[in-house]
């Protein structure tokens, strides 16, 4: 099965933010409590791109931890 690959475009309009935004969580990281955390992302010629899988990890280290919800380890590949 296909992976599906996002743009930085298409991450903007999921986060509601810019493709620059997006650029800089890639490169520089999201400020978070707990310090920066990255976008996994693969640089395909000119363009940035981030599998779900890539998302869903970058979402659940730059979620808040004092939601209720118990820290989840996961191991980078």
């Amino acid at each position: 099965m296909a992976r599906k690959l996002y743009t930085t475009e298409e991450l903007a309009a999921r986060f509601r933010c810019t493709p620059r935004c997006i650029s800089d969580w890639i490169r520089k990281g999201c400020p978070t409590e707990q310090g920066r955390v990255m976008l996994p992302a693969r640089k395909l010629g000119r363009r940035w791109f981030s599998t779900e899988e890539d998302v869903l990890l970058f979402e659940l280290r730059s979620r808040p931890s004092d939601d209720g919800r118990p820290d989840i380890e996961l191991d980078d590949e």
